[in-house]
């Protein structure tokens, strides 16, 4: 039995809260056909949605002398899947592992140290509702990314594109390569590379996001027609936080999730392994007027091989055991109890152990037969 991780229902209000709980039904099987919904519970990355990045990008570093790459680039081997999630690992200045990173040219690194990992859609999205469920890596040093990106360059005059926006944590509240903070992220929005091209969001978030934590990173593309203005909102746990009129995207882009290795703006990497978790991914096209289609130079270009990457088995679930910590206990009751009725900050660790029915909705029941199981055991 596969429980959907976006189902929730709640149906009744129950002894131990006073106030009703209103009736919720949310489902990526509700959603119309162009939604992109993507939840990672099949257990393997799907090639029908996304590509795999192999690719270095971020750079260059003086070492002994000698100008070379700062990072190793994004690797397939660094992306892994485990328990419905899409884990994206990042290994640091410590790292002494077998994986070896890229050059900018292809060619193999001496060593894995600062190499990240990266999806991309293989679908071009424009104007629309950009959706993420995360937990970012907690390490400075280390970006955790969301952002659209479509790339193009004109041989004769030599113009370049870069229509672009976006999510990038750790940020810093100004543009010093200091003051690094996870209560802070870059929301940018692009359309060139050169001065006068790009909106960089030196933002404020207003809470710690390395905190261990799942939190929803959003925004809301707007190209633009008569009802809309031109702009790019940017939303923290459904709260907005920073709003960019300028340098709009207006074409296609794929939609990214990556973690890398900014030279040093990010801060330094000296750490051995951090990861960068996805619980889940939605886009919601708006198809504004100002949509326009993608044209980009090398779209085939920068992409690995998606059977590098590596699959976890499923842990075993046992049912009740809602926080996950390998004991049914009155802590799993109080968990299932705070996510019924939305308590700020409150996760269900392991869904499908709440099921306690094993109907596939969680509700008050699934509450109730919990509380049974606990008196009687």
């Amino acid at each position: 039995m596969k429980l959907p991780k976006k189902i929730i229902s709640v149906i009744a209000a129950f002894a131990a809260v006073s106030a009703s709980v209103p009736t919720i039904s949310v489902s990526s099987a509700d959603t119309p056909s162009d939604i992109f919904f993507d939840d990672f519970t099949d257990g393997t990355l799907d090639g029908d949605k996304w590509l795999a990045a192999y690719k270095n990008w971020g750079g260059k570093v003086t070492e002994n002398g000698v100008k070379r790459d700062y990072n190793g680039g994004v690797l397939p081997q660094n992306i892994s899947l485990a328990d419905g999630r899409l884990i994206l690992t990042g290994h640091g200045n410590l790292y002494e592992g077998d994986i070896r990173g890229i050059n900018r040219d292809m060619s193999k690194r001496e060593s894995g140290k600062r190499t990240g990992a990266a999806i991309a859609t293989k679908e071009y999205f424009a104007s629309g509702s950009y959706e993420v469920m995360a937990k970012v890596a907690p390490e400075l040093g280390a970006c955790s990314a969301i952002w659209t990106f479509e790339y193009e360059e004109d041989w004769d005059t030599g113009e370049i594109t870069n229509h672009e926006i976006d999510i990038e944590m750790p940020g810093r509240p100004a543009s010093e390569k200091k003051n690094q903070s996870f209560e802070y992220a870059l929301c940018n929005t692009w359309t060139g590379e050169n001065e006068g091209q790009y909106k960089t969001g030196y933002t404020d978030i207003g809470a710690d996001q390395a905190d261990g934590k799942f939190h929803k990173y959003r925004f809301d593309w707007h190209t633009g027609d008569e009802n809309e203005e031109k702009r790019v909102d940017f939303f923290f746990d459904d709260k907005l936080v920073y709003t960019s009129t300028k340098h709009i995207p207006t074409n296609a882009g794929r939609l990214w999730i990556g973690l890398w290795f900014p030279n040093a703006w990010a801060g330094v990497p000296d750490f051995d392994t951090t990861a960068f978790e996805i619980d889940y991914v939605k886009i919601t096209p708006f198809h504004e007027k100002g949509d326009r289609p993608q044209n980009e130079t090398y779209p085939d270009d920068g992409w690995g091989d998606i059977a590098d990457i590596s699959v976890s088995a499923p842990s075993e679930t046992v049912i009740g055991d809602v926080n996950k910590d390998g004991e049914f206990s009155i802590a799993d009751a109080v968990m299932l109890q705070k996510w019924l009725i939305n308590a700020p900050d409150t996760q269900l660790t392991d869904p499908k152990a709440a099921d306690m029915d094993e109907n596939k909705i969680l509700d008050v029941y699934d509450l109730c037969l919990l509380k049974r199981r606990l008196i009687s055991s």
